[in-house]
This record gives structure tokens, C-alpha cells and sequence, in this order.
């Protein structure tokens, strides 16, 4: 069974970028998915595009990600992923319906890319402090539910996870206070944050001026998001991250993920230092993923170096459409890709007209 074989393949770790095994496996996923997904098929019948007649992973048509605002999944599913609404619009998210069987998957593969992308040089375990949602606080939020599994498998007995409330509060004093008794100790510190929510600590530092020096090999993993007041760019948070908190800017390692999918991508800067291969920073997937720099307008991919919009194909998603058109910027860069922010007005207006033609529901 396809659903099987994709498992078996992602718990290898994917072969490490098997391309002729991927091609293979995104086929026939494509095929079981057509026939699984109903509104999936009558968007594939609108493009004329028959199966049968696709012979490469990079032409699986695509869903654009408000589709999933009409809820995809499992119907059997036991948790639903919602958006957060800060880019979409909070008023009507997106809804990923997950099983029990897609849930677990995304609990081994979720662990397995953080772990080679964050923790490459083994660790140990560490005193993890979470800044954000956990799937306690907002049962809902899928990026909840991977900071809960992070700081289960990777925590100390120091872990804390509550420092971020269901009611959106952040509790500043008690994770400074979390931090400095954290200095304080040997064991390096994993700092999980929202932009918004290191921000928040940073400033609160500063006014503070206090500035603490986190035992060395600890590392902050920044995963974007903005969850009210002000948000120091990517260049601020890590100039910010070595004054105040003594964590370097390799160490700090970026994380780019969607309701809409069920695989993160992470900064490679650690990695590739770990490693001694010093590509430039860019976001790179797992080996069960595949991303696509696209035309706006055409949807057509584009050459190397050409800013587009992006398209990732992710065989996390059985259960629902692995294959999904974000109208996010960015561009191909490295051994991955650089996120250059949403579409502007005339780009996001092409990709739409084209979708409302492709599938107007």
C-alpha cells in the first residue's frame, strides 16, 4: 500500500535525497490522492491533467494553500490543524484535518528533521524553553503540537513549557527568571521562539539591561510568526541573540513550516558549519520533501536565481494533498531556498486569477 511505503521511506530518512525514489513514491501517492480527494480530482480534471501522463514529481498539480480553508484531511481525523491567521486572515483558516496515523507520522518525521537541521552535533539532552504555542495551550496549532514533541524528546528535566499561555500571554518574568537560573548551570539552553515572542524577551532585557551568558553549544530556533507589538528583523534577532542571550548567529537557526504541511524547513547554518560545508544560509527540507521556485503568473518553475512564488511538494501530506502553491516569495539559494516574505498585489492577483480558473469552488 502506498500510505506504507511512504511511512517506510520517511522513518529511513529518506534515503538522503533519493530522487528516483521520491519520483516514484510522489506518483503514486499523486494517483492515490486523486482518487481519495474529491475536490483534488475535479481541480486535476479542470487542468485536463490525467495521472497516467505525469512522469515527474515537479508536475503533480498543485492545491493553492487557501484551499485548505475548505478543510482537507482524513475524515477520521482526530485533531485539526488551524492557521493562525497572521498572514491569511484569522477570520476564516486554513483546516488540516490529521488521523491518528498522520499525527504520529508527523510526531517521527518532525523529530527526525529538527534533529539533523538543530541538533546535528548530538547534544544531549537539553533545557528547553518554549516561547510559543504547545499543543496543552492550543491544541489546534500544529506548530504547538512540534514544539510539545521537541521538548519532550529533547528536554531536561529543567524543560519548560508553559512559559506561553492558551489565552496568547506571555509570561516575560518568569522566563527570565528561567533563563537566568539557566546561566547559571553547564547545560546548554534550546530557546523555542516565535519572532514576536524573542523580540518581547530581547526588549525586555534591554529595558532591564541585563544581559545573560547562556552556556555554550545553547541555540534558539526562531519560527517566524508574529503574535502582536513589534518584531525585530531576521538581522536584528540574531545581532539581538549573541548581546543578550550569548548565542551566536550560526546557532541561531530559522524555521519556515505551514498548516498547510506536515514538514518544517530549517536554516542550514548550523549544519553546514557543523559540518564544514559553509553554503550560504537558506531553508532546506527534509529528503521527503521537494520545493519548486515558481512563475506567479504561469506557474511555471522557474530558473535558479529567479524570484517566484513557492511550491512544495511533501509526502508528510498522504492523508490529504502533498502538493501545495503558497504565495510566498522567495527564491533558490544554496541547497535550499531564502523566504523573501508574501506576494505583492500584482503577484498574489496572478497566482489568484490563475487558481479561481483552475478551480473555482
Amino acid at each position: 500500500m502506498i500510505l506504507d511505503r511512504v511511512e517506510e521511506f520517511i522513518d529511513s530518512g529518506g534515503g538522503e535525497r533519493d530522487d528516483e525514489t521520491f519520483n516514484r513514491l510522489a506518483l503514486d501517492l499523486f494517483v492515490h490522492q486523486v482518487e481519495a480527494v474529491p475536490i483534488y480530482r475535479r481541480l486535476c480534471e479542470l487542468r485536463g491533467v490525467d495521472p497516467a501522463g505525469v512522469d515527474h514529481w515537479s508536475r503533480i498539480p498543485a492545491v493553492p494553500a487557501d484551499l485548505f480553508k475548505e478543510g482537507l484531511g482524513n475524515n477520521g481525523g482526530v485533531v485539526t490543524f488551524l492557521s493562525s491567521g497572521t498572514t491569511q486572515g484569522a477570520e476564516r483558516p486554513s483546516r488540516h484535518v490529521v488521523s491518528a496515523r498522520s499525527l504520529e507520522l508527523y510526531r517521527r518525521s518532525s523529530l527526525a528533521h529538527f534533529s539533523a537541521m538543530v541538533l546535528p552535533d548530538s547534544p544531549g539532552q537539553m533545557s528547553v524553553l518554549v516561547l510559543g504555542p504547545t499543543s496543552a495551550t492550543h491544541p489546534a496549532s500544529s506548530l504547538g503540537h512540534m514544539y510539545q514533541f521537541v521538548g519532550e524528546t529533547f528536554g531536561d528535566a529543567e524543560t519548560r513549557l508553559q512559559a506561553f499561555g492558551a489565552d496568547g500571554t506571555l509570561d516575560l518574568d518568569g522566563a527570565i527568571a528561567w533563563l537566568e537560573e539557566a546561566a547559571a548551570t553547564t547545560r546548554p539552553v534550546l530557546l523555542l521562539a516565535l519572532s514576536s515572542t524573542i523580540t518581547a524577551l530581547i526588549e525586555a532585557l534591554r529595558t532591564r539591561k541585563l544581559a545573560l551568558r547562556l552556556p555554550a553549544d545553547s541555540r534558539l530556533v526562531d519560527t517566524g510568526g508574529n503574535k502582536g507589538g513589534r518584531t525585530l528583523s531576521r538581522a536584528g534577532i540574531l545581532k539581538a541573540a549573541w548581546r543578550f542571550l550569548h548565542i551566536p548567529a550560526y546557532l541561531c537557526i530559522g524555521e519556515y513550516g505551514m498548516t498547510e504541511l506536515l514538514s518544517q524547513f530549517y536554516d542550514d547554518a548550523w549544519r553546514s558549519r557543523w559540518s564544514g560545508d559553509l553554503a550560504p544560509r537558506a531553508k532546506v527540507g527534509p529528503p521527503w520533501t521537494r520545493t519548486v521556485v515558481a512563475d506567479p503568473t504561469t506557474l511555471a518553475p522557474l530558473p535558479q536565481g529567479e524570484r517566484g512564488i513557492l511550491r512544495h511538494v511533501d509526502l508528510a501530506n498522504f492523508a490529504s494533498v502533498m502538493a501545495v502553491q503558497t504565495l510566498d516569495l522567495g527564491v533558490e539559494k544554496g541547497h535550499g531556498f531564502d523566504v523573501l516574505g508574501r506576494a505583492s498585489g500584482a503577484e498574489a492577483r496572478g497566482c489568484s486569477q490563475l487558481m479561481s480558473v483552475l478551480c473555482p469552488l
